[in-house]
């Protein structure tokens, strides 16, 4: 009750920081004296008043140069509590975006496996075999594939590819974002009537979980 009391009369003080703690103590110390002398401390802390009241009584007694140097440190605590919650949003938001490396400097995957396994995705696909694919889908994913969607999502692009004849160019990358991991193979695969650009992720264990086509 008396830390509660004297903590109470703290926050309301208009004084500097310094003479905020001066004052906490001489009242923890005027309150462990009459302690000793006999009181409770419920009935001491009627006698000495409401928290308000007594602080109050200080804060009249304060001289101007005493509340300059108060409005002063309340300026820069707002100011600090301003920079902290810039600093906390900046952490945020770093989190949220995406970070890419290089899959070559992966501690996470094998750049020659992803690139196999992206390869096989291509493959399913291109052999219209969507129980392979889907047996290769993280459980969201495998959901999404069915050959409605996937034939209308190659008609899109031409409704003639004709045969498969090369890859092209391929990057490889890891993505960083929300603390989750994942391996991104961009690849170019060359047909007889068109180029088709694959964006395949998968998560870290190897779960087919991204598949777009441009």
């Amino acid at each position: 009750m008396k830390v509660k009391y004297i903590k109470k009369i703290g926050r309301l003080l208009t004084c500097s920081k310094k003479r905020r703690e001066e004052i906490q103590k001489e009242l923890a110390s005027d309150i462990d004296a009459a302690i000793a002398a006999g009181e409770k401390e419920e009935d001491i802390i009627v006698r000495m008043g409401k928290a308000e009241e007594v602080a109050e009584g200080f804060n009249q007694s304060f001289s101007k140069e005493e509340i300059k140097v108060f409005r002063k440190e309340r300026r820069i605590r707002r100011l600090i509590d301003i920079l902290v919650v810039i600093v906390v949003m900046a952490v945020l938001f770093w989190w949220m975006i995406p970070k890419n490396t290089w899959l070559k400097d992966s501690k996470r995957f094998d750049e020659a496996a992803v690139q196999k396994q992206a390869e096989a995705v291509i493959e399913l696909l291109d052999g219209g075999e969507y129980d392979g694919l889907r047996s290769m889908a993280e459980g969201k994913m495998a959901e999404l594939i069915n050959e409605e969607e996937m034939e209308n999502a190659r008609d899109n692009l031409a409704a003639d590819w004709g045969e498969f004849q090369k890859y092209g160019s391929v990057y490889l990358i890891e993505t960083t974002q929300r603390g989750q991991h994942s391996a991104v193979a961009q690849m170019t695969a060359v047909y007889e009537n068109i180029s088709v650009t694959y964006t395949i992720s998968f998560d870290e264990d190897m779960k087919l979980i991204g598949l777009w086509m441009k």
